[in-house]
């Protein structure tokens, strides 16, 4: 069964809130950038406190001592996901595989808000699915847990790659929603059909009248 990621791209106050009110529920936690700069452990140790996954979502690229060191603090910190982007190349993966211990570590191929001019933009001009291809393939190579991916290119990986993997699937709308400032997104029941293994959903949750009762029917969705 696939796992639903609740993304806290929040405040302090309404992340702390829903993680109180979904204690029980099978649920991973991720907090990115916003939640970790401002508030760290505050919001760390809750979701550990109440029982849930933590998904640490760092993005890491850098040196590779750096990269390092970071997946370290991670570790500190009860971290059971944290994402690497596979374009800090091989030897920062390698290192961070290293380290690692029980964290999945999950390579970051393509953000999915990036479309087709962006790459290009980039330098990135080989077709974007060979390109999403490679870099998966480097990361599973180094010994990497998982690649995150858009709904567009998992039904590939899963297709073309023999070893074992998680895919994480960000970028997923319910019905009616807007893409916003995401540009390769996917339905709920679609990343399920291509092949998601972990679904990161927040928006959908965190504007949701009720967000309880909006991951319970995500949840019944997922069964």
């Amino acid at each position: 069964m696939a796992k639903l990621c609740i993304a806290l791209d929040t405040n302090l106050h309404q992340a702390l809130e829903l993680v109180r009110s979904l204690r029980g529920y099978p649920l991973v936690f991720k907090v990115g950038y916003k939640l970790f700069v401002s508030h760290h452990r505050a919001i760390t140790d809750k979701i550990k406190e109440n029982g849930f996954e933590l998904f640490l979502d760092l993005k890491l690229h850098d040196i590779p001592n750096t990269v390092r060191e970071g997946l370290l603090s991670a570790k500190d910190l009860g971290a059971d996901y944290v994402t690497i982007h596979i374009s800090a190349g091989r030897e920062a993966l390698r290192q961070a595989v290293e380290v690692k211990g029980k964290v999945k570590l999950l390579g970051v191929s393509l953000l999915t808000s990036l479309g087709e001019e962006d790459l290009k933009d980039v330098g990135i001009c080989e077709d974007r699915e060979k390109h999403v291809m490679h870099l998966a393939n480097l990361a599973l190579s180094v010994g990497l847990d998982g690649v995150v991916c858009s709904g567009y290119e998992v039904n590939i990986l899963k297709q073309k790659i023999e070893k074992p993997f998680l895919a994480v699937v960000p970028g997923i709308r319910l019905e009616g929603e807007p893409a916003e400032d995401q540009k390769r997104v996917v339905s709920l029941e679609e990343a399920l059909q291509l092949g998601a293994d972990i679904l990161v959903m927040g928006r959908s949750i965190l504007r949701a009248e009720n967000p309880v009762k909006r991951v319970e029917e995500i949840l019944l969705r997922l069964a």
